[in-house]
């Protein structure tokens, strides 16, 4: 008898299967789960670049003063749409508070607990960055009420700066536990809580941790120094070659994990590991090959390898083609986890709805 792991006939022929014998199963994630996955990943990833920068001392550039704001507005992006899955706020409220009395039962509910601390140290960090005294400046300018206000809300930072201070070590080493735990989160939730084959490789956190990386490095490379220029008027100097060789390390990461993943997935994988790797070559494979191979991993490393990375337009072209692949993998890897139902009959194809 031939070995059904290693033997094709045993893979179902997915495209008439799908047409005709299609069974229905729970899909728990949509589009929102990968939206929410990119911004607090790509946030955690920008934490972490700030993060290294203080450690080495370099605290009086932009990327130090426009680093958390970024963070602060992607995590809130990020929870926007963890929002808009659950329809209801008041289930995150109850979770939040339950997460601490039950912290050590499942994986949510570290996020639970830790993504809003992570959102509160990013939302304080950013006024720290400001340098005291112009902080201080502008707050004294604003009447009674108005002063007290932006005392809250900036948690007091004019009278003091932890920047400068003993405490700067210990919270970077807080930092980079947050900044690792973000991107890591969502791939990590995926490996424990649903029973998907396919979910459950450590592969996806190591794309998931490696796309955020790049698209952090060229933000910092391309759309920092721009709202440094936006706000101050000055066109600021970067630090090119490391966020560039970044950048590049990243997505070549990217590109041997994937492919090594399935080639894995094709050798050695079960037979609901085989039927996804049979679904990202087959069905799958223009997708995959255009959103996340083309556009998302060759275009920026080509510009970035090539003299022409030098260029800032060209930056900015790199910088969108991440971006647009680090969210392709995460997509891709959601629907390709829930297209296969459980009976093996066929699989699912993907339409946008905004209903």
């Amino acid at each position: 008898m031939s070995n059904p792991l290693t033997t094709p006939q045993f893979v179902p022929p997915l495209r008439p299967l799908n047409e005709f014998y299609n069974i229905v199963h729970d899909r728990p994630f949509s589009i929102l789960f990968a939206n929410y996955s990119w911004a607090l990943g790509v946030a955690g990833a920008l934490v972490l670049i700030w993060a290294v920068n203080a450690w080495r001392g370099r605290t009086d550039t932009v990327e130090h003063r426009f680093t958390m704001p970024l963070a602060v507005a992607l995590i809130v992006g990020g929870f926007v749409n963890v929002l808009a899955e659950v329809q209801q706020p008041g289930r995150l409220i109850y979770g939040y508070f339950l997460g601490w009395y039950n912290w050590d039962t499942a994986i949510i509910k570290y996020g639970i607990i830790l993504l809003p601390l992570f959102l509160a140290l990013a939302w304080w960090l950013t006024f720290q960055s400001i340098r005291r005294a112009r902080l201080a400046v502008e707050i004294e300018a604003l009447p009674g009420v108005w002063r007290k206000l932006a005392d809250f809300f900036t948690l007091w930072s004019r009278h003091y700066n932890v920047i400068d201070s003993r405490w700067l070590r210990p919270l970077i080493a807080i930092l980079v536990f947050l900044g690792l735990f973000a991107p890591l989160y969502s791939a990590i939730f995926l490996m424990n809580e649903h029973g998907v084959p396919l979910w459950n490789s450590p592969a996806q956190a190591v794309l998931f941790l490696a796309s955020a990386v790049a698209v952090a490095a060229l933000v910092e490379l391309t759309l920092i120094p721009a709202l440094a220029w936006l706000v101050m008027g000055v066109r600021p100097r970067t630090q090119r070659d490391i966020l560039r060789g970044a950048a590049l390390v990243a997505l070549g990461t990217c590109l041997v994990v994937w492919y090594g993943w399935m080639w894995w997935l094709g050798r050695f994988g079960s037979i609901e590991e085989l039927r996804a790797a049979n679904l990202f070559t087959g069905p799958y494979a223009p997708y995959i090959t255009w959103h996340w191979t083309i556009i998302g991993l060759l275009i920026p490393m080509m510009l970035l390898a090539l003299p022409t990375g030098r260029s800032f337009g060209m930056r900015w072209i790199a910088l969108l083609a991440a971006t647009w692949g680090s969210y392709a993998t995460r997509i891709g890897i959601v629907l390709g986890g829930e297209a296969i139902n459980r009976s093996g009959a066929g699989y699912y194809t993907f339409r946008l709805n905004f209903e």
